[in-house]
């Protein structure tokens, strides 16, 4: 069993990653530590006591705070992982796999696509289309660039979904 699993994943080519890059380390680590610090100083607004609570004051008091708040979930989401999106050929069942990669590795398929259901692929360089027979898209996915572009292509023309 566990030579045929291991067959199976060899057998799936990945073609690209299309989401694009991760933004790097120490811009996650410090949007995540500014975010938090914006959502404390949110909160803390309002812990603190003013001299005086007259309506213009807690007019303001709301409005910095919601802003603070508004802005650090906005930079903590900079610092979260984004589900990525991975297409896959399985030679063996002749089948285009779209995966969406969650966080800690795991991976799950979002659609099963078969080869004969296949119209057409048009890959241009910020996105790649499936297309049936009726010209519709079925799966469209943004690619990183040329290089991810080059890839897709040569992949596409060693299923023979691409003419050469």
């Amino acid at each position: 069993m566990v030579a045929l699993t291991s067959f199976a994943e060899d057998t799936r080519s990945c073609v690209t990653r299309v989401e694009g890059k991760r933004p790097s380390l120490s811009v996650r680590a410090s949007s995540a530590v500014f975010g938090f610090a914006f959502i404390l100083a949110g909160v803390g607004l309002w812990l603190m006591p003013g001299l005086d609570l007259t309506p213009m004051i807690l007019l303001a008091k709301m409005g910095v705070s919601i802003l603070l708040v508004t802005g650090g979930v906005g930079m903590t989401q900079i610092a979260t992982d984004k589900p990525r999106k991975e297409l896959h050929f399985d030679e063996r069942n002749e089948q285009l796999l779209v995966y969406e990669g969650q966080p800690r590795g795991r991976k799950h398929v979002l659609q099963a696509i078969n080869y004969e259901d296949i119209g057409r692929v048009d890959v241009s360089a910020s996105a790649l289309v499936v297309l049936d027979e009726d010209g519709e898209a079925m799966v469209t996915l943004p690619i990183d660039g040329n290089h991810a572009r080059l890839d897709a292509i040569a992949q596409l023309r060693s299923q023979s979904i691409l003419p050469s």
